[in-house]
């Protein structure tokens, strides 16, 4: 009798934590939605204000997207837990294992981006197209890092910290 008890106990234990593996893993796949969707909303950001560059948007809309970049860029770090890359999540999260494993420079290196938009954000506050286009580029020259020799904030930290989605 003894026996059977033991056994059942051991596999509601089994039985428990497979479960709670899977809300885990759930929760995991949740965050890359939510980090994804940040992600894109920078990127609308940055949109906002190229289209200002480009004659194709306003100063107001470039300016508030200035702000908001500067308030989403210190939440980024946070976006990545441990778990959510691209090794246990493939097809689905294309952050390499690198920002783990090099956690200071990933930590450097949205610092540096957190500067380039702050200097992005005081060039829209002047409202000088020049000054903003220059600040732009500093900020997102070279996405990925292929071909400038100093790619800016945005592609310093993709080139090493995030695999390109396959097109």
């Amino acid at each position: 009798m003894g026996f059977s008890i033991k056994w059942a106990t051991l596999s509601a234990v089994v039985f428990a934590a497979g479960l709670y593996s899977g809300v885990a893993r759930s929760d995991d796949a949740a965050v890359i939605d939510d980090r994804q969707a940040f992600m894109k909303a920078q990127g609308k950001d940055l949109g906002a204000i190229k289209a200002f560059t480009e004659d194709k948007g306003d100063l107001a809309a470039a300016q508030a997207a200035g702000a908001d970049l500067v308030t989403r860029i210190p939440k980024i770090p946070d976006l990545f837990p441990k778990g959510t890359g691209m090794d246990a999540y493939p097809g689905k999260s294309y952050a390499k294992p690198a920002i783990w494993t090099d956690h200071d420079k990933f930590l450097d290196a949205d610092k540096n981006a957190l500067t380039a938009a702050e200097a992005l954000n005081t060039a829209l506050k002047g409202g000088d197209k020049a000054a903003i286009t220059t600040a732009l580029g500093n900020m997102v020259r070279d996405f990925w890092g292929t071909s400038s020799p100093t790619p800016g904030a945005c592609g310093t930290c993709h080139a090493t910290f995030t695999q390109k989605k396959p097109s």
